[in-house]
């Protein structure tokens, strides 16, 4: 892998880009030209870049969180993480940004796999060290997009892992190579790392093959697929393993008919995938294809047949690919070794051909792509069926790729029941909830599966949610296997209450029917007893304000009380938007809980002896307004990331946790 610097780029201003690029012109439209005019035909399909750019203008990785939006790793520092929301239609393409906590070491080129309970692992990085130099570091960190924080993991169990594969295992532990040709486990929950085999560091690959620079791809039986990028090349013959579900140990693949890399593509391979017909493509560094057949018991080895060849001197050595809702599989591919022009290709799986579409593209996406190669590409399978594209580089436009084919009834996710199971928590059960697929796939340094389920929620009036998923099985599925399974999703923060459709999409295919949900707004309970002020919520999403008044006669404090009143329609107090409460005239105490959900509360001109106040799980605010507290205020942030304010206060001691 190349690496560019960026530091120095402005966008709008002319740079020493825009030098090259004149030369570069010259000397390959040519050869662009003539490889296109020959093996092109129309894709039928839609291309539009996104409305509003990203602030740190460069992309890098981009990864579906659960909840529907994309975090998208900076290319000008890669540390920076940006998140692209859609708009309330669903659209993508007009989303909004935002930006997410930095990591605390830049990474470029590593594993990353979105985890059952919807954080995200990062693992690695090829380019680590100062100013990104290469060290190929074993160091890993996981984002919780609940309390919005990174937090370092136990390092990987050699040492070096760098941009090593890492796959999301059907137990729900991540298989990860290094540079070697051992594999770890990584148990997400307890973070550490443990192997399988007869001793303790676990027996090794076969034919001692090396994990680097190899796709491992994820199949239906829950085994994992392995082409012998190294051991293929040392003993000059293609051959593939995979890792068994039943043995927890690698078992042998089958022998392809041609090398599918070799060291004049610096031993690289490319993306491939499941295919909607059960079989597997995989995308050689060179001009090659293979097509795998699993075997119908999971124990043998499986056939391999040669696939449709690429143009010569292209390969997709280091290249993103994804499969599309219509089970095209579209991939890019440079001239090797890491060479622009980079091109796009489509593999239609019913033909058995491998076509060139670059033509078809808009003149400005085909610009990008004559001037990068395909490693700096990155691409992601979104929730309503578009596939997100960016050419990295030297380019800031991101691009949406929406295609005219629809996906097979048997390929669909199904819902059977949505049910409420706890508090803004709801449990759906169907069938196919993975996908058929991992979505999008790259053949090193990226990894951007998208096989977990994803919630679409509609309301009457055609406004689009969707809902953070979590406790899914990890895994693929057959098409039309109907296999049943679970997950629960959490209602948005500041969702309205009311009646919704409830869809279910797995790698941008959603389901063929859904279900109404009635979603009830946050409710807040409070009672005042025995000179104590408490205040409950559940564990929605609830926002109120507290407003202390007193009632004076002649100067005289004769009565008092606090409103406690609904900020907006999706809370309730007691079953009501507000109750008054008469809290006496002597100053009282107040314990406040509000429970999970992202909550706001306000305290106005509140007379009290201490307060004790529980934000609880998720991302909350408080405000105290001209507050006498007389003897402490006590605040305990809970799990989240909070915002607490104070302006006009009498506190004599306070106490403030889990508050950054």
């Amino acid at each position: 892998m190349t690496h560019f610097s960026v530091s120095s780029f402005q966008r709008g201003v002319a740079t020493p880009r825009t030098t090259r690029r004149a030369l570069w012109q010259k000397t390959i439209c040519g050869l662009v030209a003539s490889l296109m005019l020959a093996t092109s035909i129309v894709q039928a399909g839609t291309w539009t870049p996104l409305s509003n750019s990203n602030p740190e203008f460069f992309t890098d990785t981009m990864l579906l969180l659960t909840d529907g939006s994309v975090m998208v790793l900076s290319g000008n520092d890669y540390r920076s993480w940006t998140k692209l929301t859609p708009d309330a239609t669903g659209s993508y393409v007009n989303g909004t940004w935002s930006y997410l906590p930095s990591m605390s070491t830049n990474r470029q080129n590593f594993a990353s796999t979105v985890l059952t309970d919807g954080r995200v692992m990062v693992l690695g990085g090829q380019f680590s060290g100062p100013s990104l130099t290469k060290n190929d570091t074993n160091t890993g960190t996981i984002y919780n997009p609940v309390t919005n924080k990174w937090t370092t993991m136990t390092a990987f169990p050699e040492p070096k892992f760098g941009a090593g594969p890492a796959v999301l295992h059907p137990f729900g532990y991540v298989l990860a190579g290094g540079q070697t040709a051992f594999t770890h486990f990584y148990y997400p929950p307890s973070d550490f790392w443990f192997t399988f085999g007869s001793n303790l560091a676990g027996d090794p690959k076969l034919r001692t093959d090396v994990n680097t620079e190899e796709t491992w791809l994820l199949l239906p039986d829950n085994n994992i697929l392995s082409y012998d990028v190294n051991a293929s090349i040392t003993n000059t013959a293609g051959t593939a393993q995979k890792f068994s579900y039943n043995s927890d140990a690698w078992v042998d693949a089958g022998t392809l008919t041609a090398l599918l890399t070799t060291a004049t593509q610096k031993s690289k391979v490319g993306p491939g995938s499941v295919l909607p017909n059960g079989k597997v493509i995989q995308i050689g560094g060179n001009e090659a294809t293979a097509i795998y057949t699993p075997p119908v018991s999971s124990a043998q080895p499986g056939t391999w047949v040669a696939g449709p060849s690429l143009p010569v001197g292209m390969g997709a050595d280091d290249a993103p690919g994804a499969m599309l809702p219509d089970g095209h599989f579209l991939f890019l591919a440079d001239f090797y070794p890491s060479t622009s022009p980079t091109m796009l290709f489509d593999y239609d799986y019913v033909s058995n051909t491998i076509t060139n579409i670059t033509a078809t593209l808009p003149s400005q996406l085909q610009s990008e792509l004559s001037f990068t190669d395909s490693s700096t590409c990155r691409m992601l399978v979104l929730p309503d069926g578009g596939l997100l594209l960016s050419t990295g580089g030297f380019f800031d436009n991101i691009w949406v790729y929406k295609t005219s084919g629809t996906p097979l009834a048997t390929w669909k996710p199904t819902i059977s029941s949505v049910s409420k199971t706890a508090a803004n928590t709801y449990q759906v059960i169907g069938s196919q909830l993975n996908g058929i697929s991992e979505g999008a796939t790259f053949g090193n340094n990226a990894r951007m599966s998208t096989n977990y389920p994803i919630v679409k929620l509609t309301s009457t009036g055609g406004i689009v949610r969707y809902a953070r998923t979590s406790n899914w099985n990890a895994g693929i599925s057959r098409p039309g296997s109907g296999n049943f399974g679970s997950f629960n999703f959490q209602a948005p923060a500041g969702l309205p209450a009311g009646t919704y459709n409830v869809s279910v999409i797995a790698n941008g295919i959603a389901s063929p029917t859904s279900l109404p949900l009635t979603i009830q707004p946050g409710l807040v309970t409070a009672s005042f007893a025995n000179g104590v002020l408490t205040v409950t919520g559940d564990g929605e999403a609830s926002n109120i304000t507290m407003t202390y008044k007193q009632t004076k006669t002649s100067g005289v404090l004769t009565s008092a009380t606090v409103t406690i009143a609904a900020n907006d329609i999706y809370t309730m107090v007691n079953g009501t938007s507000s109750v008054v409460l008469n809290v006496g005239t002597a100053r009282f105490n107040a314990n406040v809980d509000m429970g999970a959900g992202d909550d706001s509360v306000t305290f106005n001109s509140f007379y009290s002896q201490t307060i004790n106040l529980q934000l609880g799980l998720g991302n909350d605010t408080a405000s105290f307004l001209y507050n006498s507290i007389y003897t402490l205020l006590s605040i305990d942030g809970g799990a989240g990331s909070d915002v607490v304010t104070f302006t006009g206060n009498s506190i004599i001691k306070q106490t403030v946790t889990n508050v950054p």
